[in-house]
């Protein structure tokens, strides 16, 4: 805009300049060529101003267009968090679950294990002692001894 009004005040001065150099036939020619000058300047003003706007306008839209961009991504950014943090959740609730159930399953299988040792080894003392007191009961018979200490 200070272009224009450079480029019209130096016409402005021509235009004066020539002014008291001329006739009376070049004056009103100068006075129609400085109308003319200041119609274009006029009109160049304006279609500048009109760029301005638009330009303003145009900026102003994409501002805008980016500012609801920028919300859409932070949305979508906070809803692939929230379906990602529930699914972990439930993930990780499924596997202690699952551990959980394991645990109770070995421990089943220890306590299991243990009853069963514990039940042979009862069995194998019993059949031990046994075998031992008809030893005894035999060893004393052959020796002659009374096998009721046995």
């Amino acid at each position: 805009m200070t272009f224009s009004k450079i480029i019209l005040a130096i016409i402005f001065a021509v235009l004066s300049i020539g002014l008291s150099a001329c006739t009376e036939n070049q004056k009103e020619s100068a006075k129609e060529v400085g109308s003319e000058a200041e119609e274009i300047a006029t009109q160049a003003k304006e279609k500048s101003l009109n760029m301005y706007d638009k330009t303003k306008n145009g900026a102003s839209e994409l501002a805008n267009k980016a500012t609801v961009m920028a919300s859409e991504l932070k949305d979508k950014a906070i809803n692939t968090y929230d379906v990602t943090a529930e699914k972990a959740t439930v993930m990780a609730s499924d596997i202690k679950d699952k551990a959980s159930d394991k645990y109770d399953a070995t421990a089943e299988k220890a306590s299991d294990v243990m009853y069963a040792t514990k039940k042979k080894a009862s069995e194998l003392k019993t059949d031990a002692s046994t075998k031992i007191k008809e030893t005894c009961i035999a060893t004393k018979e052959k020796l002659g001894q009374d096998p009721i200490d046995c």
